[in-house]
């Protein structure tokens, strides 16, 4: 008997989610946004809401909400998380609907923000998602997507790798980026679509087109003991504990064949990735480990005509 899928995104859900983003410059995005002018809101890909509970109390009250997400246990969950974080929101105001991001279950033109959070990176056709977020967005509303450049995330320079020698370095990066064009050649998203999200911007026509980088960086650094910290390594350990994540053994071996590697490389440079794991973690258990990792999110804004 097959297992149950589990519910997309699901082991991205963790506590490390809660330390996405920093307060004071939510309130900078907000400004920059003109947030208090919007009286509704809508969340594509919302998953549990983590993204537009940071939004909705800048909004001007009483504000419209609504929720879209394909997996039907978000949907219910996000639900309870977001009445219960805005109590005094009447229910009329909030709408939760199970659908796709590129066949959204919304009228035309009845959002003031139209917003998805690393929604974009999963679809095989982004674009077709973005489409859909403008066609429900008000002429004058605001197009918010948060998306990164995941790529340089496995290839970060850290307290291990002057160490490293230069091939090492190379086939690792090699390794992954294969990986990732065999996830898009499979229609598993791009990951990397940050990079392109405003070019599709301007192809769909909206204006005043902005793009910021998140100021939170997922550092590590001895004695590790912020809570941001904790959550990061926890997460850490239940992937490399389950294989889930980025370190299914099976998934990758087809990804990367995809990508064009052999099973020659593959075989090669898999237990190369995961010595460079063992590595990190003995150094984090002997308090030697340090590295910014400074990841890629994009918030791209744009409005409509």
């Amino acid at each position: 008997m097959n297992p149950k899928p589990r519910p997309h995104s699901e082991e991205q859900f963790g506590r490390q989610r809660d330390f996405w983003w920093n307060a004071d410059f939510l309130d900078l995005m907000a400004e920059r946004w003109q947030l208090r002018a919007a009286t509704s809101l809508a969340d594509i890909g919302c998953g549990l809401c983590h993204w537009s509970r940071l939004l909705y109390p800048y909004l001007q009250r009483p504000a419209r909400f609504a929720g879209v997400d394909r997996e039907r246990r978000w949907i219910e969950a996000a639900e309870r998380l977001f009445r219960r974080t805005f109590p005094e929101v009447t229910p009329r105001l909030l709408t939760f609907t199970h659908g796709d991001a590129t066949d959204i279950p919304l009228a035309d033109a009845t959002f003031d923000v139209v917003t998805c959070q690393t929604v974009l990176m999963h679809l095989a056709r982004p674009l077709d998602g973005l489409r859909e977020m403008v066609r429900i967005t008000r002429p004058g509303g605001l197009v918010v997507c948060v998306e990164p450049s995941n790529l340089w995330n496995y290839v970060p320079f850290t307290s291990l790798t002057p160490n490293e020698p230069t091939e090492t370095i190379v086939d690792q990066f090699e390794f992954w980026l294969r990986c990732h064009r065999g996830r898009i050649k499979s229609g598993e998203g791009d990951h990397n679509v940050g990079d392109l999200v405003p070019g599709y911007f301007a192809q769909l026509g909206l204006h005043d087109i902005s793009v910021y980088q998140s100021d939170r960086v997922p550092a590590l650094f001895p004695p590790y003991q912020t809570a941001a910290q904790q959550a990061l390594l926890q997460q850490q350990r239940e992937f490399k504990n389950s294989d889930a994540g980025p370190f299914d053994r099976k998934e990758l071996r087809r990804l990367c064949a995809l990508g064009g590697g052999t099973d020659e490389f593959f075989d090669r440079l898999f237990p190369q990735v995961l010595e460079r794991c063992i590595r990190e973690a003995d150094g984090v258990a002997a308090g030697t480990f340090h590295a910014s990792c400074g990841g890629i999110t994009y918030l791209v804004s744009g409005r409509k005509k």
